[in-house]
């Protein structure tokens, strides 16, 4: 990290983006939170209209096995696999349906955000508390395996239904939350970075490799943010976080899978597998000036867009570092994702997706783009936002 090592108040290059609620589709593996009925026979390989929902919705977080969803009025949903109470409903029951998470709407709590580890979730809601929920791997086979649990507590069951992280009650509200197998990462208001969970492999971004039960504060981010950087947007897939800091510099830290993360800093020598702490991501191949104002990751590949209206990718076992896509230049990059093996972007003209992102059968080769419109696939053009790093994937559509 020593090309941050400068001090100065630095402008953000990224926008909140302001969605409109819409109709939800998924596609994927239905059993792994689809949110179609548990007798549907096969893969859901093509967009489905899930009828829970009447355009409200405002949030979609698939994970490896469950998805859940936010409404515009705070409401959080939840189906899929529930082997551990990952849906929060107070059982562990499958549901593969969408079940409202009544414990919110039962205390007045509104849901602002919420990310999913592979058996575990973490959500933001109205009093600024953080809840989680879930896997809290404390058997004895986990404890004897050094197995961590995303909870941030010491909890000697999984949790069934959303509790309150004690540690992270009176602290600063907050701003974003993330999550991979068995850790969570917080940003709060005042740019303070907690985590806990699994950090074997570089998981938790702070110089280490142990597990933390309970969150603390992330040391080089507090050593980051007195050179006057801030995180402005952060995902975690798996094992691996991406953070987007104000200058448009994204760095990276965890497993890099095939080169998810970008990280790679000589790009034939391996050495980015693990990262324990904070990694610039490597713009070898962008040009003079050109900053990072977005980015997504997936399971195996990440995307990242420039001020430049350029897209460039890395992973999928093809590049280690990131490099350009291209697109006609005549063409605004909308929206994008990066998702499992697949991309997609939308841009002002076109939807492109590789492999096998929306439409089955496809080769599975990445530097093929097949193009079609958003009507031929959701009876409508407007697209408010898609996703899914996983093998679920969604859409959510003004129609």
């Amino acid at each position: 990290m020593n090309c941050l090592t400068h001090s100065g108040l630095f402008k953000s290059l990224w926008t909140r983006p302001i969605y409109r609620a819409g109709n939800l589709y998924t596609w994927g593996v239905h059993s792994l939170g689809c949110g179609i009925n548990q007798d549907s026979q096969g893969d859901q390989l093509r967009p489905r209209r899930i009828d829970a929902f009447n355009g409200n919705v405002a949030k979609v977080y698939p994970s490896e096995y469950f998805t859940a969803v936010i409404t515009d009025n705070g409401d959080l949903y939840t189906f899929g696999q529930n082997k551990y109470g990952q849906l929060g409903l107070g059982n562990t029951e499958e549901h593969q349906t969408p079940q409202l998470v009544r414990f919110f709407r039962d205390k007045g709590l509104k849901v602002t955000d919420v990310a999913l580890g592979s058996n575990h979730a973490v959500a933001l809601a109205s009093d600024g508390n953080v809840y989680t929920w879930g896997n809290a791997n404390n058997s004895f086979w986990d404890q004897l395996q050094g197995k961590a649990s995303g909870l941030g507590d010491n909890y000697q069951n999984n949790v069934v239904t959303p509790q309150a992280v004690q540690k992270l009650v009176g602290t600063p509200k907050g701003k974003f939350v993330s999550a991979g197998i068995n850790y969570s990462i917080v940003v709060n208001e005042n740019n303070q970075v907690y985590v806990w969970g699994a950090g074997k492999r570089g998981e938790l971004g702070n110089g280490c490799s142990l597990n933390f039960k309970y969150p603390e504060l992330n040391p080089i981010f507090e050593q980051l943010s007195k050179s006057g950087y801030s995180i402005q947007k952060i995902k975690s897939c798996f094992a691996g976080t991406l953070a987007l800091l104000n200058e448009g510099i994204v760095v990276g830290w965890g497993r890099s899978y095939y080169g998810s993360l970008g990280v790679r800093q000589q790009e034939y020598v391996v050495t980015d597998l693990e990262n324990y702490a904070p990694t610039p991501v490597n713009l070898k191949y962008f040009q003079p000036n050109e900053k990072v104002v977005d980015f997504d990751l997936g399971y195996n590949l990440s995307l990242f867009l420039t001020d430049q209206n350029r897209i460039y990718i890395s992973g999928f076992d093809e590049s280690y570092v990131p490099r350009p896509i291209d697109l006609p230049k005549d063409e605004k990059i909308l929206k994008f994702s990066a998702s499992n093996n697949s991309y997609a972007i939308l841009t002002d003209k076109n939807f492109y997706t590789s492999n096998e992102f929306v439409i089955p059968q496809q080769k599975r080769n990445l530097g093929f783009l097949f193009k079609s419109q958003p009507k031929e696939l959701f009876n409508s053009g407007n697209i408010e936002q898609f996703g899914g790093g996983y093998r679920v994937r969604y859409a959510i559509v003004n129609n």
